[in-house]
């Protein structure tokens, strides 16, 4: 009977299948939160900078619940670096809930980036009030916040309070916080308050800065200096084609004086000659009237001669 019992109990654990190794959990080397509130809308701009640990496996399906009522992701961004990171082809899925909405994202590079427009932020006359927080979706090794202050806005007050960092790029006031670990399920609150009385985002009021010094040149652009030699060329050209054609004009005039001339004193040689030769003309058409003629044979005319 043992024996039986004992080839039973072998077979058991012969059959039995073997336990399923666990998938290892995801988590986030770093995550940087970027605020921005009236940046280019009214509400506030959430900007999510996510790069995965570097032995995660891909694809790796990442879920990261936020504010009910976003509606949608604004965009949603994966690639092997975070200055390569595409929209293109990025497989995700959007759900609205009560309490929150959820982004699911299939992420086949070790970085992410998402960003959603947040409607809760509140407005009281001037005032504004928005609160951040992060839901401890999954644990973070570097965790980074940062408020970026609109313009045209006074007073902000942060809790907890941040560190200044300067303006950024674009002239708005940057503040921050930096905390090396979050661990899983641990939430992160930030309350945001400051004062503005406008609604206009913060994009029309900036000043539109060139990449590189107006003095500088840069390929493809074509300074005064270039055009130089081709303008005086061309100016040149111009006032020889002007002088050739004032020649040419006061030329022509001087010939046709000197015909003229050559006319008249023909004319005057022939009056001289008709008259020295005794043959009279018609006083009124100048027709040569023929000796003994007293009325002109073309026009009629008295022929008059010797009259004063």
């Amino acid at each position: 009977m043992r024996k039986w019992l004992l080839v039973l109990l072998m077979l058991a654990l012969i059959l039995a299948p073997a336990p399923v190794k666990a998938q290892s959990a995801i988590g986030f080397d770093s995550v940087d939160v970027s605020i921005r509130p009236e940046y280019d809308k009214p509400s506030v701009l959430v900007i999510y900078k996510i790069a995965l640990l570097p032995n995660t496996p891909l694809p790796a399906q990442v879920t990261l619940r936020l504010p009910a009522g976003v509606g949608k992701a604004y965009a949603v961004a994966v690639g092997d670096g975070p200055t390569t990171v595409s929209d293109q082809s990025v497989a995700y899925k959007f759900t609205t809930g009560t309490d929150y909405d959820r982004v699911s994202i299939t992420a086949t590079g070790l970085f992410i980036q998402l960003e959603y427009y947040d409607l809760t932020m509140k407005k009281n006359g001037n005032q504004r009030e928005y609160t951040y927080q992060w839901l401890g979706d999954y644990s973070v090794d570097k965790f980074r916040f940062e408020f970026r202050q609109p313009l045209e806005s006074s007073n902000p007050v942060i809790d907890p309070a941040l560190t200044s960092g300067g303006l950024d790029e674009e002239g708005l006031q940057l503040s921050e916080l930096k905390q090396v670990s979050v661990k899983q399920d641990q939430q992160l609150t930030f309350a945001i308050k400051y004062q503005r009385a406008t609604d206009s985002p913060s994009t029309t009021f900036l000043k539109l800065q060139p990449s590189t010094p107006l003095d500088q040149a840069v390929p493809g652009q074509s300074t005064w200096t270039t055009y130089l030699p081709w303008a005086l060329g061309g100016l040149g050209l111009a006032l020889l084609l002007v002088a050739g054609w004032i020649y040419f004009a006061s030329s022509r005039e001087n010939r046709a004086a000197t015909k003229s001339r050559k006319r008249h004193v023909q004319r005057s040689d022939e009056v001289e000659k008709d008259e020295s030769s005794g043959q009279v003309h018609c006083s009124q058409c100048g027709k040569r009237a023929q000796p003994g003629d007293r009325f002109c044979r073309a026009c009629g005319a008295r022929i008059r001669r010797g009259e004063a």
